[in-house]
């Protein structure tokens, strides 16, 4: 008995058996391309079980895609209820077929040991530490490009700076003004509810004073433009950084720290202290409205207080404001710089940046009290 199961081609796989003979021959090209014909056209059936021998004599190239669909066709011929005989195959065929032959792990993975607390906290050390040098690598790499910019000013690129003054200083004077005046607001009337008691609200003017300008001001200022713009500097960034913006200025020769982290980190350095002026202001225009129609402070007597008071404490929150600024904006530009291709890290990132500004800048003011104090400031 003779059957062909495929065309006679020889790019094609053919697969001839002759029943009398007990013998099962394949030809032709046996891989993915070759075996997709005769794949989609073998049906196969078996008049008797009986012993096979299989012939690969004829194929002139096989891979594992073949292999598996002779594998099919050896399955099908023992579930007849017959044997097939591959000791005559050439070394390599047996090879292919013991490969796709061989069954994957059956039994699920074992589930990861938990951690013990001491390689726990050693996980977390070392993953800490090595944030910390990816932070001061990049921060040596904008000071890299940031030195000979400070010989030569006019190859700044201005333009962007002034932008980014706009976006970071101008159109967050509004949020600015309102949560100082609020929080000046809340100074004045939590003091000048205990200050009351003893007949002492003169003092609501220097209270007022000290806190917003040398702490409060900033600060405040500082969390608002931590959350409002280093936020947005790390979603724009990644944002660029998924859809290969970065990558195209690397091609065209232009640094990405010189075009997109310094002119932002220029704006914030300059917008920031002017807006800890207006939080000034604002702020102790709050406090001296509530002292003044809550607690009875008469406003001359208020401003004579505030003119007595040492300029000191104005220029100890001023000198905060450019650090503040500076940490913000490479936190948030370092975060951004980090994205690697998902939306879901420019999510990440844009919550690490918030979180890192905030966390920092409260760090640095509680370093300025300790540092000012020392110096009688």
């Amino acid at each position: 008995m003779h059957k062909d199961l495929s065309p006679r081609d020889r790019d094609m796989a053919t697969l001839d058996w002759q029943g009398a003979a007990g013998v099962l021959t394949a030809g032709g090209a046996w891989d993915a391309h070759g075996a997709g014909p005769l794949a989609r056209r073998l049906t196969i059936a078996f008049p008797e079980a009986r012993p096979w021998r299989l012939d690969t004599a004829g194929i002139s190239r096989m891979d594992t895609a073949g292999a598996l669909l002779l594998l099919h066709v050896i399955e099908r011929l023992e579930d007849a209820g017959g044997t097939v005989d591959i000791s005559a195959l050439p070394q390599r065929h047996r090879e292919l077929l013991e490969l796709v032959r061989r069954p994957g792990p059956l039994q699920p993975p074992a589930a990861a040991k938990p951690l013990t607390p001491l390689a726990r906290l050693g996980e977390v050390t070392l993953a800490i530490l090595r944030h910390f040098y990816a932070i001061l690598t990049f921060t040596g790499e904008v000071a890299r490009h940031a030195a000979p910019l400070l010989l030569r000013p006019w190859q700044v690129r201005w333009a962007s700076v002034i932008n980014e003054i706009h976006a970071a200083g101008v159109l967050a004077i509004p949020i600015v003004a309102l949560l100082s005046f609020l929080i000046g607001v809340v100074i004045a009337y939590q003091a000048g509810a205990t200050l009351d008691r003893f007949g002492a609200n003169i003092f609501l003017a220097d209270m007022v004073g000290i806190v917003t300008l040398r702490e409060m001001a900033p600060m405040i200022t500082a969390i608002v433009i931590a959350g409002r713009t280093g936020s947005s500097y790390a979603a724009r960034i990644g944002t660029m950084r998924v859809t290969q913006e970065v990558d195209a200025l690397r091609a065209l020769a232009l640094p990405p720290i010189e075009m997109l982290v310094i002119p932002r980190i220029l704006a914030l350095i300059i917008a920031l202290p002017l807006l800890t002026v207006l939080a000034n202001a604002a702020g102790l225009f709050g406090g001296l409205l509530v002292s003044h129609e809550m607690f009875g402070l008469d406003l001359s007597v208020a401003f004579d207080r505030l003119e007595q008071m040492k300029n000191t404490h104005l220029w100890v929150g001023l000198i905060k404001a450019p650090v503040f600024a500076a940490v913000i904006a490479l936190i948030g530009c370092h975060e951004g710089m980090k994205v690697r291709g998902s939306a879901a890290e420019v999510g990440q990132a844009t919550t690490s940046s918030v979180v890192q500004a905030i966390f920092w800048v409260i760090v640095l003011d509680a370093i300025f009290s300790i540092v000012f104090r020392e110096l009688d400031l």
